[in-house]
């Protein structure tokens, strides 16, 4: 069995707060340590909300590289959907078939329904900050957000921090 948990090193080093599992759910800060005294550990690294480099030249994700995506995405990139990593597939923003690499920097996560949309005439890609962006087929483009927020919400916290009292 594994568990995959997104925390803040400050969190861990103070052994408070809670983590977040790759299904979603929040886990007691003290669950997580007593949990890791019996793991194998994987240890994912951002730089700015960036992972840092993970490559791979087989179409299909290597663990390391479905890990860091679920420490990163947490669950389906595609607007609105609410679906856990660990119901995710792993997704080729640029397309395997036109690039022949599987680089973590071009990965996403994606729910089987979502995942389909690429058939569909849905595109994906990257933007500024690596988060991934779907752009749906022209007959069906409203103006709707391009990018999911759902799975941080921390990303709104920290946007609140900004502002002024």
């Amino acid at each position: 069995m594994s568990i995959v948990v997104s925390t803040t090193l400050q969190d861990l080093e103070a052994a408070t707060g809670k983590a977040l599992s790759a299904g979603g759910t929040l886990v007691p800060m003290s669950d997580v340590i007593r949990m890791a005294s019996h793991a194998h550990h994987y240890l994912a690294i951002f730089d700015h909300g960036k992972p840092l480099a993970l490559y791979h030249t087989k179409r299909f994700a290597s663990p390391a590289q479905r890990i860091m995506l679920y420490a990163k995405d947490r669950g389906c990139s595609q607007p609105g959907c609410d679906a856990p990593a660990y119901h995710s597939q792993v997704h080729h923003v640029s397309g395997w078939t036109n690039t022949h690499r599987t680089d973590i920097d071009e990965l996403t996560l994606a729910c089987d329904p979502d995942h389909r949309l690429v058939d569909k005439g849905w595109t994906t890609r990257k933007n500024a900050k690596g988060d991934t962006e779907w752009i749906p087929p022209p007959h069906l483009d409203r103006g709707q957000p391009r990018t999911n927020a759902y799975h941080h919400p921390e990303r709104f916290r920290d946007a609140d921090d900004d502002e002024p009292a």
